[in-house]
């Protein structure tokens, strides 16, 4: 019997360095972690209420002004904009972080940076501005390079970032019962010709 129990408190203290061994090696493994761990880097950094111009030049072309918290296409100004939308886009680059920092490359031409396919702008209310030009896509993670004004680092930024301004100012146009209906009787104008061409062309 007592033979028993010395075993069984032997067990217990096993069961106990055992448990505390693992907390240990937990915590020495988080601590690690938490020291090895690079920090995202931080190309942008301003509020979406600062800005009151977005323009984008290149392969897509925008110009958008804020006025009396409202959004104009400089272009049109009688186009009605979804303000929604142009938020949207500002919250795409008013905060861009990112873990891969390429760094300051001799050759920008590597990244398309040398000839930037597309410059995006933000004015901002204290007559500054933020620029961004966009090189190529990384053909395995799809991520895009991109060079901030005035900074020489190289940064690859995720693909949605860039491709949210893959659009024309009509994209950008609010919806109204005008021009729902417009785009109903195009549709069914272009129904009706196609139909017609083809009963046209089965007569002879």
């Amino acid at each position: 019997m007592k033979k028993k129990r010395i075993q069984l408190i032997v067990l217990i203290i096993i069961c106990l360095l055992c448990i505390g061994a693992y907390f240990l090696v937990k915590h020495l493994d988080l601590s690690e972690t938490a020291e090895t761990a690079p920090e995202a880097a931080v190309v942008t950094d301003f509020s979406s209420e600062e800005v009151q111009s977005l323009s984008v030049t290149g392969d897509h072309t925008l110009n958008f002004v804020k006025e009396e918290d409202t959004w104009y296409n400089a272009d049109d100004r009688e186009m009605n904009l979804d303000q929604t939308e142009i938020s949207a886009l500002i919250n795409n680059i008013n905060h861009i972080t990112t873990d891969t920092v390429v760094g300051t490359p001799d050759n920008l031409a590597e990244y398309g940076l040398d000839n930037p396919v597309r410059t995006i702008t933000a004015g901002l209310e204290n007559g500054s501005s933020v620029i961004l030009y966009v090189g190529n896509a990384n053909d395995i993670t799809g991520d895009y390079y991109i060079c901030p004004e005035g900074n020489s680092q190289v940064y690859a930024v995720s693909s949605y970032i860039v491709t949210a301004f893959d659009r024309e100012p009509a994209d950008f146009m609010e919806e109204t019962p005008e021009t729902v209906e417009e785009s109903t009787e195009t549709a069914e104008e272009s129904t009706e010709a196609a139909e017609t061409e083809s009963v046209t062309e089965s007569g002879s």
